[in-house]
């Protein structure tokens, strides 16, 4: 993957997050990213900033380095973009703690739609 195209992948991802911390941001299209591209851009970032570091190191002055995504992020991102909101979760698994005997992770809509209410025919 090329650098420019990593730091744009990264970009939408980080923008996704500051969209929801209620930042008015343009959150860059992620269409047809798949999440393998999505881990492959914050490891070429990552490299980037690394190499940026070793410069200054070697040379002193002053460098630039990107913020990149966790984890979570990346695939909270790749979730939301590529799932319909359902009211069947997309994963559910037993864990027993103070409040509940499982864990699940879904993507619902927090406003429904027309199309949502016709799921509940189904």
């Amino acid at each position: 993957m090329e650098i420019e195209r990593a730091k744009e992948i990264v970009h939408s991802i980080n923008a996704f997050a500051m969209v929801t911390m209620g930042l008015e941001v343009k959150a860059g299209s992620l269409k047809d990213v798949t999440l393998s591209d999505m881990l492959e851009a914050k490891a070429a970032v990552l490299s980037l900033n690394a190499a940026a570091a070793a410069d200054y190191k070697e040379h002193g002055g002053s460098y630039s380095i990107y913020c990149v995504p966790d984890d979570r992020l990346i695939a909270a991102v790749y979730t939301l973009g590529h799932y319909h909101p359902s009211r069947e979760p997309i994963l559910c698994l037993p864990r027993q703690s103070f409040n509940g005997t499982h864990v699940a992770v879904a993507v619902v809509a927090l406003t429904p739609t027309e199309d949502d209410d016709e799921d509940e025919d189904d």
